[in-house]
């Protein structure tokens, strides 16, 4: 009988290898491949700050929800979401630490007030002026375009009678590039930075009648491989004029109508990597065009403190030195917010 017990168990543990196995390797697939608005959800719980269990249990309750919630019952996904919910209060200070399980109670609230449609998101404001290069008095109704490097979206408003304008109700945040025009023909641009630990950015914009010099280019990254989206300024130290644009799919630039004030500084910044470089040239009666290209490299070893906004990466494949904290380089220096 002992023999016959024996062989039972062996049976049983052999058995279970593959399912156990199985459990391991495909225990949390449910969660990898949720749309909106369950992505984020999903994707926070399969985080290493969740152990398992119960990460597999939270997961199959997101994916369980989302099914639900595309079959168009709402009542039986929220309730998948509250058990949720429960389930992270109970590991908390546990399996999952306390405040990284308070941000998967507040990202599942979240879920549930967009089902219930009582979602409102939090919204954000650019705020700014338009004056005149030569005499420094605020331009009425002058079109300003404000456009996002990152997502690309923009938005155009009017000056009023006193130079001022403002963007309101915005949902999304990162560096940007407003762009002015007048009704008789000055031009101006400038850059500004939207944080999402802000309710609001500020950015002036010094306009003057146009220029006739050009600078042309292209971004590469340190691999000689063209950089679309990166921020490019050209800075006359001698003028404090300023001229912000960004690179296109393939890489290239142009700033237009640009006056040829002498020695320039010409810097590139891709937001996402932190990825920066700059370059110098001169403009003047002589040289109307120029063409400078510039390269960019990431930093590959950072201290104690990386000034920075918006790193989408993190720190994955750098080399650090102690401990690194990550800050808002807004938070440190002024954002460059005037300029023609």
């Amino acid at each position: 009988m002992l023999r016959l017990i024996v062989l039972f168990s062996s049976l049983l543990t052999i058995s279970l290898i593959p399912l156990q196995t199985y459990a391991s390797n495909n225990g949390t697939a449910a969660c990898e491949a949720l749309p909106e608005p369950f992505q984020q959800l999903a994707t926070m719980t399969l985080d290493p700050s969740v152990e398992n269990p119960p990460q597999v249990g939270l997961c199959h309750r997101v994916a369980n929800a989302e099914k639900h919630f595309e079959k168009g019952s709402d009542d039986k996904a929220i309730q998948e979401l509250n058990k949720y919910i429960a389930g992270i209060n109970q590991g908390s200070g546990k399996s999952i630490e306390e405040s990284y399980a308070a941000a998967l109670v507040s990202e599942a609230e979240r879920v549930i007030s967009i089902i219930t449609g009582t979602f409102e998101p939090d919204t954000m404001a650019i705020n700014g002026g338009v004056f005149g290069y030569s005499d420094q008095a605020p331009v009425a109704g002058a079109t300003v375009t404000v456009s996002f490097i990152e997502s690309g979206s923009s938005f155009t408003v009017t000056t009023d009678s006193n130079g001022l304008f403002s963007i309101t109700d915005l949902t999304e945040s990162g560096v940007y590039v407003a762009d002015v025009t007048t009704s008789d023909g000055r031009t101006g641009s400038a850059q500004g930075s939207l944080l999402e630990t802000e309710s609001s950015s500020s950015v002036l914009v010094t306009v003057d009648l146009a220029g006739s010099s050009a600078i042309y280019g292209t971004v590469f990254d340190s691999s000689g491989q063209p950089v679309p989206g990166a921020l490019v300024t050209a800075i006359f130290p001698d003028t404090d004029r300023k001229y912000s644009t960004t690179s296109s799919a393939d890489g290239s630039f142009s700033l237009m109508n640009v006056h040829g004030d002498g020695t320039l500084i010409l810097v590139g910044f891709k937001n996402d990597t932190g990825a920066s470089g700059s370059t110098t040239g001169v403009l003047s009666s002589y040289t109307s065009q120029i063409t400078r290209n510039l390269t960019l490299k990431a930093p590959e070893t950072v201290n104690a403190e990386l000034l920075n906004s918006g790193f989408e990466n993190g720190l994955d494949g750098w080399s650090t030195e102690g401990s690194v904290t990550i800050i808002d380089r807004d938070l440190v220096f002024t954002t460059p917010d005037s300029g023609n």
